[in-house]
């Protein structure tokens, strides 16, 4: 059995930052080939779903059959496959994102796969096109491996709190967009979408939800955390008290937050991360109306 130190190692956001641009750009360009499944309420067929060994695109179609991606985070490497039973990839190491995208279409077209992916990053700021992002990136396999050691942790809890919620609700996914894994909830009331928004965030706000993921920090945020939110916002969230004693409301976020290196030494971080995940949920629920009968009554930590 895996110790907690194991299961919840640490990831320092500026040793990991170099890593984690040639990850999310890369991860963009294998996310998108999800975007030739048929569309999903708020985006739920584009998340790429947790394997044993890393992420996986799930099939996708192709002609007559589909095919899949997956990016090896024990091996190292980017593995695709048909259903045809053909097999090609290639080694993950330092080397640019255009080279990342490059290869990636390769592989896919020596199996006879014409895939064609928007080379414009989503959802980050100054995005440069995948094929113009020529700069080597360092790719550490220690900390590649550890990050995603992370969301596997956490999607062990997560599903404990998934499994609890009686309503509309996705599979819990690895949004490759803002590079988190997150698990949402759906009241059922659709929330008429802002005209000022963008493409992407008027077909994800579209109704209801409430959120909650973890994600590996940004420049706005230089750490990694678990977060959660509610949306419309209800008056008065961010003076609810949630658990544990380290998660608060960040105002410049606008959503609560449990910082990464506070639960992993914590003495039992999986039922930290539960009881954060099942506070910030009653606590927009019941700011928001919703019914309590869509949730179970929390468990004891």
């Amino acid at each position: 059995m895996t110790s907690s130190r194991d299961s919840w190692p640490e990831l320092p956001y500026e040793g990991f930052a170099p890593t984690a641009h040639l990850l999310h750009m890369g991860l963009q360009a294998v996310g998108k080939l999800s975007l030739q499944k048929p569309f999903e309420p708020e985006w739920a067929n584009v998340a790429l779903a947790l394997t044993s060994r890393g992420l996986t695109t799930g099939l996708v179609p192709a002609g007559s059959g589909a095919y899949s991606v997956e990016v090896d985070l024990v091996a190292h490497e980017v593995r695709a496959s048909t259903t045809e039973g053909r097999e090609g990839g290639f080694a993950l190491g330092p080397m640019s994102v255009a080279d990342w995208t490059a290869r990636l279409l390769s592989t896919l077209r020596d199996l006879g796969i014409e895939a064609r992916v928007n080379p414009m990053p989503q959802e980050v700021p100054h995005p440069v096109p995948f094929h113009e992002d020529r700069e080597t990136r360092p790719y550490d396999r220690s900390l590649a491996n550890a990050w995603w050691r992370i969301l596997v942790a956490a999607h062990g809890v997560f599903q404990r709190y998934h499994a609890r919620f009686k309503g509309k609700t996705q599979p819990i996914g690895f949004m490759w967009g803002t590079f988190d894994l997150r698990d949402v909830r759906f009241s059922g009331k659709p929330v008429p979408p802002d005209p000022a928004a963008g493409y992407i965030r008027r077909n994800a706000m579209d109704a209801a939800q409430i959120e909650a993921g973890w994600w590996a920090g940004s420049k706005a945020y230089p750490r990694p955390a678990f977060y959660a939110f509610t949306f419309p916002k209800p008056p008065g969230l961010e003076g609810a008290r949630v658990e544990p004693g380290a998660a608060r409301w960040d105002p410049a976020l606008d959503e609560f937050i449990l910082d990464y290196d506070a639960v992993r030494t914590m003495g039992r971080p999986d039922e930290a991360v539960f009881a954060f995940l099942e506070s910030t949920y009653q606590a927009g629920a019941e700011r928001a109306g919703w019914d309590p009968a869509l949730s179970g009554p929390s468990l004891p930590v």
